[in-house]
């Protein structure tokens, strides 16, 4: 299967606009990791873009796709605001069957098996609630035109539309049918729905549309994500903590690019598996702090060489020759233990649970350093003392339990022991996640802890 993706910087300096992320920097680094998962996949991805994008994702970043056309210039008399429009142009490129997949949507397996015996395959079925209702309420009085099968929608009969991170299918007629019906709801109400700011018309001449030209065309679509989901309730569609073994696919769609978390999750997961991209990233953006500076190689064998020492230096209790360097290794570290944690968990074995560096609590924070002098602050919570306290500069499972039930009173119901002790857990899957603890198995701990030893004994030969 043809895989296409779609970037118009809309006439916009990629240096200087963030295309709806915090900054630059997180729109490329998820441009980093949605071509290369995709490319793990699949033999034919190809780039849609303008002279720009060209420039950017081709030349300077790289980025492994097989083919680029370069054709989305033509938009530039339209609002950036319309980005929608890039991605409609982009089917009309293709006369054989091909998925079109956001540059925010990554992918842990195949998304094509879903489409087969279907026409079209979209991401999921969405209902409409408020959020699109108050837009629309916003737009209609701009709108002069309005496809015949829109007035469902206006009419208040249809709340449904299709989220389409990814689009495509094998009816190609219909989607070039759809395509020229998109461009004529824009066109035909372009002099006003171009002067509209801080609105998404978006939703309604792609998603909205497609839901209902579909519908009554009697269109098969699969759902790669088969569920309806609220149009503003996608939960846990960022949660890099769970992928590729419970999750297998994430768009950070929205309100999901706004969050420092998230982005700095998608930042640390190229550096642990894309890091020469990143290096490129740093050259393109002329980043001050590089991680050569602390002694980062660039690439994967680096990557888990420094994860392994930090776990290490962790067990050990050796202290960090520098702070930057210890920053670094902590949050590759981090990437994908919440999922090692559950797996020991439900493995039901003994196995350590460790402090890293960079981190404090202040008041009802805490302060976690990041990468380029980035601080992230989290609630805490009045568990938080009773975890720390108990892990001290670390300990095993049995341990820890051990000591939080120090803290409860006597007249603490035997019966809610063990939920209080699940409660805390909970809560320790929540702060590794956010890379301030760190499990190890009781195995590793222990041969690291041998090891230690053994050279100390030697040093101490004469």
């Amino acid at each position: 299967m043809k895989i296409i993706q779609s970037f118009w910087t809309g006439g916009n300096d990629c240096l200087k606009n963030s295309f709806g992320w915090l900054s630059p920097v997180y729109n490329f680094l998820s441009w980093i990791i949605s071509c290369n998962q995709l490319r793990c996949y699949y033999d034919d991805v190809i780039l849609v873009t303008d002279r720009q994008g060209y420039d950017m994702l081709i030349n300077k970043l790289r980025l492994p796709y097989t083919d680029a056309v370069v054709s989305l210039d033509d938009l530039n008399g339209y609002n950036p605001n319309l980005w929608a429009l890039a991605k409609i142009k982009a089917y009309q490129t293709f006369d054989t069957p091909f998925i079109h997949v956001d540059g925010d949507v990554f992918i842990w397996t195949k998304i094509d098996k879903n489409l087969k015996g279907h026409d079209l395959i979209v991401q999921n079925i969405e209902t409409t609630s408020a959020y699109y209702g108050n837009m629309w309420n916003y737009i209609r009085p701009s709108i002069d035109y309005m496809p015949e099968v829109i007035k469902r929608f206006d009419l208040h009969i249809d709340s449904k539309a299709y989220n389409m991170g990814i689009f495509g299918g094998t009816d190609i007629n219909f989607i070039q049918h759809y395509a020229k019906e998109a461009f004529a709801f824009v066109d035909n109400n372009l002099e006003k729905v171009n002067k509209l700011e801080n609105t998404n018309f978006n939703i309604f001449f792609e998603q909205v549309l497609l839901y209902e030209m579909a519908k009554k065309e009697k269109k098969s679509t699969s759902c790669f994500i088969n569920e309806d989901i609220g149009d503003n309730q996608y939960h846990d569609f960022a949660n890099f903590d769970e992928v590729p073994d419970k999750r297998n696919y994430l768009h950070l769609l929205g309100f999901y690019k706004k969050q420092l978390q998230i982005c700095k999750k998608m930042e640390s997961y190229v550096i642990r598996f894309y890091p020469e991209y990143y290096k490129r990233l740093e050259d393109l953006l002329q980043m001050k702090e590089l991680l050569g500076d602390v002694g980062f190689e660039y690439n994967t064998d680096n990557a888990t060489e420094l994860e392994r020492e930090y776990v290490k230096d962790i067990i050990t209790g050796r202290k960090q020759t520098s702070h930057s360097s210890a920053i670094l290794k902590r949050e590759l570290v981090s990437v994908h233990k919440s999922r090692i944690l559950k797996d020991y968990l439900s493995q039901g074995d003994n196995f350590f649970i460790l402090p890293t560096t960079g981190f404090y609590l202040k008041g009802k924070q805490i302060i976690v350093e990041s990468l380029h002098s980035i601080m992230l602050t989290f609630p805490s919570l009045k568990i938080d003392h009773v975890i720390f306290k108990s892990i001290d500069k670390g300990c095993d499972k049995h341990t820890f339990e051990e000591n939080a039930m120090k803290y409860l009173d006597e007249s603490f119901p035997e019966e809610k022991k063990q939920n209080f002790i699940q409660l805390l857990w909970n809560r320790i899957f929540i702060l590794v996640g956010i890379g301030v603890l760190v499990p190890v198995s009781a195995k590793k701990y222990r041969d690291t802890m041998t090891k230690e030893k053994q050279k100390k004994g030697r040093s101490g030969c004469l």
